[in-house]
């Protein structure tokens, strides 16, 4: 620094005279005009003042002229050492421009070459030698937007940019430029920087991106970046509209908005294990959110920790809307219990009906009935009615819960609107609140129902019977029960059929087997009198009988 700034202002040398050497040049100057002030104003008769004099002004004037030969020779000095800095500097800036890792030009008015270190023509890919003279127009990708561009410089007196050039081997380079005009007359610098890999990596992670733009803004799941410190969004594709239907811009503005999505039966629980992500590692939970219209949709959201400078510095992860699958699941679990009930169902049936066929005795036939149907339908009633006449039943059988259990009873069909709906529409009958019927009649066996079911027992196309099932609160039975009461009563109507059958069976055959008593005992008679008539000795004859 000290030899460009001596180069700069040689003057400055002499303003660094030594401070002896100006006192005694002024003390000398002072002295000699005294001297001669004096010796004009002494008078001639004084002559003893001359002698002193004349040593005095030659002593002044040696002095004077050893002052003047000493500053001749220390400006000597002076411009020794200057020429010195001089010849320093320019080496020094030689030095720079030859090795300066730049391209450095030094240029005309008509954008010639007038100079051109080392890295410009490494930059260029010609030789210095050629370059020199040489237009630096050749080498632009568009000389005419050069040449508009170059008037426009030398105006400016400065610019900076990028420019994209045709080196000497056909290739492309890209450089960026620092021009500054006639920082001398007529001459101009030209320093490029060649930025080509720079340029070329830039273009490739433009890129890129734009792959990546491209393929987040058109895949269907949520793409997102989060501050694994603030938990705030920071980045998100299109995606986010489509599933959560809010925009992008809304999240931006508030990139805590996301929580308020989150249903709030699960909010406590998925932001509890968002916050333990920075420790696991990793996210991976299905929870509902709430749509932009309102609806309720379920969505998968997965996530991993990124790290910068051993610290988790992101989360990035995926959300996927998986109510479709949820929904199919659904389904399938209530058609798995839908299949599961039917079998059980079937499975009743059919353990009902066995035992129902397993014994024809009648009374057997309806306590099974009535254990058979507690365990498909809750009831605190349940009654079996025979049908006696077209008007009149009879009870045949009944199971209640800490009730007195009637038998025998007969009733009238034609008090009961319910009951003759049944016998001659032959359709079951399902009240869901006997209050709210203005034809029911609180009366035996039907007293404190409020929930009632009336199903007809048929067999061979014929009313034989009707199973009642009452319950003391209202809304206690529903169409499932209803469905499953019938189907059991299928079963029950043929049982009970088969039991009167058999009864009938048993009734004739104790009929016919007192018959065939009778007729043996007849028989042995006739044998009897057929024998006291063959011998009249042995006894009275029949006529005499």
């Amino acid at each position: 620094m000290s030899v460009s700034t001596t180069a700069g202002n040689p003057g400055s040398r002499l303003l660094l005279s030594p401070l002896w050497l100006r006192l005694s040049s002024l003390g000398t100057l002072l002295i000699s005009i005294c001297l001669l002030l004096h010796s004009l104003g002494v008078n001639a008769f004084k002559r003893q003042f001359v002698g002193a004099l004349v040593p005095t002004l030659l002593a002044a004037l040696s002095f004077a002229i050893f002052l003047t030969a000493y500053s001749l020779l220390h400006l000597r000095r002076e411009h020794q050492n200057t020429d010195q800095a001089f010849h320093d500097t320019h080496c020094e800036f030689s030095s720079i421009f030859q090795t300066v890792l730049d391209g450095v030009l030094i240029l005309d008015d008509e954008a010639n070459c007038l100079d051109a270190n080392p890295a410009a023509a490494s930059i260029l890919r010609v030789p210095r030698h050629s370059l020199l003279g040489k237009s630096i127009r050749s080498f632009f990708m568009n000389c005419d937007t050069f040449s508009q561009d170059w008037r426009t410089f030398l105006q400016r007196t400065c610019q900076r940019g990028r420019a994209e050039l045709v080196a000497g081997d056909e290739k492309t380079v890209f450089v960026d430029f620092t021009a500054a005009a006639n920082y001398l007359p007529g001459r101009h610098i030209f320093i490029l920087c060649d930025v080509t890999e720079r340029t070329r990596a830039e273009k490739a992670l433009r890129q890129s991106e734009e792959r990546f733009r491209y393929m987040a803004d058109n895949i269907q799941e949520i793409i997102w970046t989060m501050d694994a410190e603030t938990k705030e969004v920071a980045y998100v594709n299109q995606a986010y509209v489509a599933i959560s239907g809010h925009s992008i811009d809304t999240l931006y503005k508030n990139p805590l908005s996301y929580r308020e999505l989150i249903h709030p039966q699960d909010r406590i629980r998925v932001l509890s294990k968002l916050q333990e992500v920075v420790v696991s590692g990793s996210f991976d939970e299905e929870f509902q959110f709430i749509h932009a219209s309102g609806a309720v949709r379920w969505i998968w959201v997965k996530a991993h920790s990124v790290r910068e400078n051993d610290r988790v510095r992101w989360l990035v992860g995926t959300a996927q809307d998986v109510t479709s699958r949820k929904q199919a699941e659904k389904q399938i679990a209530e058609h798995l219990d839908a299949t599961e009930a039917a079998r059980a169902e079937a499975e009743a049936l059919r353990k009902s009906t066995l035992a129902l066929s397993k014994n024809l005795a009648m009374d057997s036939v309806l306590d099974t009935l009535l254990q058979c149907i507690r365990e498909l339908v809750p009831f605190n009633k349940a009654t079996v009615l025979f049908v006696e006449d077209v008007t009149h039943l009879m009870v045949a059988r009944e199971a209640t819960l800490n009730e007195p259990k009637r038998a025998g009873l007969v009733l009238s069909a034609l008090e009961n609107i319910f009951l003759q709906r049944i016998l001659f529409e032959r359709k079951p009958v399902l009240l869901s609140d006997t209050a709210m019927e203005p034809d029911w009649r609180d009366s035996p066996p039907f007293d404190r129902s409020r929930s009632w079911i009336g199903i007809p027992l048929s067999a061979a196309g014929n009313i034989i019977g009707i199973l009642s099932l009452s319950s003391h609160s209202p809304a206690t039975f529903t169409t499932e029960h209803l469905r499953l009461a019938k189907n059991l009563a299928v079963s029950a109507a043929v049982a009970i059929q088969n039991a009167r059958v058999h009864e009938r069976a048993e009734i004739y055959a104790s009929e016919l087997e007192l018959r065939l008593h009778q007729l043996r005992e007849a028989e042995k008679a006739l044998h009897r009198v057929g024998a006291m008539s063959t011998y009249p000795d042995q006894g009275p004859t029949p006529t005499s009988i």
